[in-house]
């Protein structure tokens, strides 16, 4: 038999050790991370990933505080709506100017709340600042908040098993004169592991915990503040 014949069935065998390999050292990670733990330290988490990893919301925050940040995304029942306005000869002003800004939506966008205005900030394809739309106490005592469920637009991209790291979402939907508005709001920061970590499980799991810690209180900080959007 041609030797060369059994390379492809080497780099199989090689192929399904390595996954199991590296499943096992995945569940070993996981047991040395304590969330609860971890969730005592958001105040400390937030800060370093604000001079750090989003190091750029400070930036286009121009020296406002920011009492919680997370990421956030256009839904796309919003993109066909700006769509509709467009076409429609732009009957609402308003939603047109604010959903001219939307039409983006697979870069990177961001939720900060500094005081009573909620910051929306939308990025580019290499991530810098796209459009920085604020929302004002008037608008947020105004609107409505409901549970949106796992992000749909990153459903498929993950396996079953992964589905635990995927973020779940809240949607907020404002009232623009009269029109509905809605946004959605992640309980975590978006996460891209970075390629030289691929083997580091541990530093891994560990970046997603501080992702999720400082991003899922952003929710339950702007229900104190805006008791309107607490859910029923």
């Amino acid at each position: 038999m041609n030797p060369l014949f059994l390379i492809p069935v080497v780099l199989v065998i090689a192929g399904v050790c390595f996954m199991i390999y590296m499943n096992k050292k995945h569940q070993e990670a996981k047991t040395e991370i304590d969330l609860d733990v971890e969730r005592t330290k958001y105040e400390t988490y937030k800060q370093e990933l604000l001079n750090e990893d989003f190091s750029q919301l400070k930036q286009w925050m121009k020296g406002k505080t920011i009492d919680a940040f997370t990421s956030a995304s256009v839904p796309q029942s919003t993109t066909n709506k700006v769509q509709e306005i467009l076409s429609d000869g732009m009957k609402n002003v308003a939603l047109s100017a604010i959903g001219v800004k939307l039409k983006r939506i697979e870069t990177d966008c961001f939720w900060a709340l500094s005081g009573s205005d909620l910051h929306f900030f939308s990025t580019d394809t290499v991530g810098e600042l796209d459009e920085h739309i604020v929302f004002d106490n008037f608008r947020i005592e105004e609107a409505k908040l409901q549970y949106g469920g796992i992000l749909k637009s990153q459903l498929g991209v993950y396996s079953k098993s992964s589905e635990e790291y995927l973020p779940k979402t809240h949607i907020i939907t404002f009232n623009i004169d009269g029109s509905p508005l809605s946004l959605e709001i992640h309980d975590r920061l978006n996460y891209v592991p970075d390629p030289t970590d691929i083997l580091n499980l541990k530093k891994q799991l560990m970046t997603r915990a501080k992702y999720q810690v400082a991003g899922e209180k952003f929710v339950n900080i702007l229900q104190d503040k805006f008791p309107n959007l607490n859910l029923a």
